[in-house]
């Protein structure tokens, strides 16, 4: 097992790297559907949406194969997987719903209602099982931890 402090350190390391990685391709991607949109005058949402949740995959990715590495535990590690999981079952979530959509099966107020809602579900699941993961494993850098950590590391950068 590893320590707390040698893990939150790996995974700012670890977002550091991916936020790098993740930026330039998301923003070619919405730059092309910009384009696209003032050429055509057609606005593609699933593509944009695949834009900006592709990144998010593959940080998520990312983060569950790093996590896997700090404990053996099989609870542990299948919350793990479940976290990233959660992540692919939002952006199918999306997709179905803006697909719905534009097939015209539901209104746009359902669609704003339904993606409120499912929001929320989906934060609402992905703390539940970080705290689970914190109770498995009380050296689990949860994700307030990580953002925390984030927030001070760039304060000292621009000190």
């Amino acid at each position: 097992m590893v320590d707390h402090d040698v893990r939150l350190e790996r995974m700012l390391e670890n977002d550091q790297k991916r936020q790098k990685q993740t930026w330039y391709p998301m923003l070619g991607f919405l730059a092309l559907f910009i384009v696209y949109f003032w050429v055509t005058d057609v606005l593609l949402l699933l593509p944009i949406i695949l834009a900006g949740q592709l990144p998010v995959l593959y940080k998520g990715w990312h983060r569950m194969k790093l996590l896997l590495t700090f404990n053996e535990d099989a609870s542990y590690r299948q919350k793990v997987r479940s976290e990233f999981g959660l992540a692919v079952g939002n952006l199918v979530f999306l997709l179905l719903v803006v697909a719905s959509t534009m097939l015209g099966w539901i209104t746009l107020l359902t669609f704003s209602i339904v993606i409120i809602v499912g929001l929320i579900t989906f934060l609402t699941l992905r703390f539940r099982i970080d705290r689970e993961l914190k109770d498995i494993d009380p050296n689990h850098v949860t994700a307030t931890e990580l953002g925390e950590a984030q927030i001070e590391r760039e304060k000292r950068k621009l000190s």
